[in-house]
């Protein structure tokens, strides 16, 4: 049933200004909006008008009140989402989470706390943190934050935005160690969290290393190569399995870094826009080139994405690496990030696709297989295929990725950690084995065949 309720006059003149104030702002926009080809993207007059109509009736009239404001961010949004899965506004009240996201870093102190029952408990602190320089330990237990009690569960379940803040500012922090009482004043400043969750030599196996990468943030390439030289240490390094389990991707650099680490020369990816117009090229850098020779494998599933289907397509598309798991999840686009220095929003729009050395895209499609049969079926193609293919049930391939998505504590702190988690009845995290992990044994056994190749 409608019902068309009389609005008064002034009602009608303010929103015609509004219209008139839109239409003018956007013609303005428009003027200034232009393609890569240089032509002026004008914003469309008639459907400036209808949105301003509709504006104004769903404020005036729907049986909710609506903010005018959140209308507009409900409708830019709906308009980016509409355009593929990955494109997306970002309001200005997500930006700071998002950078932090993408980045993988924050303005805070570098504790990994734990909330256990009515205490607040310090697991570790990170490495070169302003946690870690004022020397608190694993097992402190935090008292009270700019001399706010922690004495009931909302107060403690928030320590995160009360610990965070400015660069720059101070934060008090109150301790218990032991029977000892502690005040400490910490500087907060950038904070990285780590993006190699593991790192270890494989049980058992002469010379083989295993490194999970957890996503691409910028430094990711330097995190690994250092995850590298760690194994080193212990003696000579046979053979490496990177894991790119669940790794969802992120940046393009960090990833072709990674790539020209392994790979002495050639093409890397292309990144094509539209029209499939080849607009960069990837290449190899033998400067750049630590280990033209180190026997590699690569572990993937359905959640290795984007960044990490580059670097699986560009090892494997070289013979660098043998790729072990399950089809990639075919995310080959490329997706630039667009801010403003007047504007709090971001804009992640999708504006490209990637290939692969041999010309491979990696972006999933739908394909349509009559095969025959009385029944069509649908199929999936694109994603990178692995070179040993490896199912694993879902509940089974949940499991390792919550066991894969734990970072294991500084070496610094390690057996701290493990005393504190001992005391409390915490379960460690602990990698994946080779014991339950079909995925892994496949991909030993691949690297131990490939490191014996290598050594002929």
């Amino acid at each position: 049933m409608e019902r068309h309720a009389p609005l008064p006059w002034w009602f009608f003149v303010a929103n015609w200004a509004l219209v008139a104030t839109a239409l003018w702002l956007g013609v303005k926009l428009g003027e200034r909006l232009a393609s890569p080809a240089g032509v002026v993207a004008a914003l469309p007059q008639a459907e400036l008008e209808a949105l301003a109509i509709v504006h104004r009736q769903i404020v005036a009239s729907h049986v909710d009140p609506q903010a005018p404001s959140a209308l507009m961010q409900r409708a830019i949004d709906g308009m980016v989402r509409s355009l593929d899965p990955y494109s997306r506004y970002v309001p200005p009240s997500e930006a700071a989470r998002y950078e932090e996201q993408n980045s993988g870093a924050y303005v805070g102190i570098g504790a990994d706390f734990r909330t256990l029952g009515d205490e607040v408990v310090l697991m570790f602190p990170l490495a070169g943190g302003s946690a870690e320089r004022a020397g608190m330990q694993p097992g402190d237990v935090l008292l009270a934050v700019d001399d706010v009690a922690l004495t009931t569960p909302e107060l403690r379940e928030r320590i995160a935005e009360r610990v965070r803040g400015e660069p720059g500012t101070t934060v008090r922090l109150r301790l218990r160690r032991g029977d000892a009482t502690i005040d400490v004043a910490l500087a907060r400043g950038e904070v990285r969290r780590p993006c190699v969750a593991w790192t270890h030599r494989l049980p058992g196996e002469d010379g083989l290393g295993y490194v999970c990468l957890g996503d691409f943030q910028p430094d990711a390439a330097d995190e690994v190569l250092a995850a590298i030289d760690e194994l080193r240490r212990d003696g000579p390094l046979r053979g490496l399995a990177l894991d790119l389990r669940g790794n969802g991707g992120g940046s393009l650099d960090a990833c072709v870094a990674l790539a020209r680490a392994f790979v002495p020369d050639g093409l890397i990816a292309t990144q094509t826009r539209r029209d499939s117009e080849v607009v960069e090229r990837f290449e190899a850098k033998a400067a750049e080139c630590r280990f033209p020779a180190l026997p590699l494998v690569l572990l993937v599933d359905e959640g290795s994405a984007s960044a990490s289907e580059v670097l699986a397509g560009a090892l494997q598309d070289h013979g660098r690496a043998a790729v072990v798991g399950e089809r990639t999840h075919g995310k080959g686009c490329v997706n630039t990030v667009y801010t403003w220095k007047d504007r709090p929003f971001r804009l992640k729009l999708t504006t490209g696709r990637y290939r692969t050395p041999k010309g491979r895209d990696i972006e999933r499609r739908m394909r349509r297989d009559d095969g025959g049969g009385d029944e069509a079926t649908v199929a999936a193609i694109g994603g990178i295929t692995p070179d040993v293919p490896v199912e694993l049930p879902a509940a089974q391939r949940q499991a390792l990725r919550s066991g894969l998505r734990a970072v294991e504590a500084p070496a610094a702190h390690r057996a701290a950690f493990e005393r504190v988690a001992q005391q409390r009845d915490l379960a460690t995290p602990k990698p994946p084995r080779a014991d339950d992990d079909p995925q892994l044994a496949a991909a030993v056994a691949t690297l131990r065949a490939r490191a014996a190749a290598a050594a002929k």
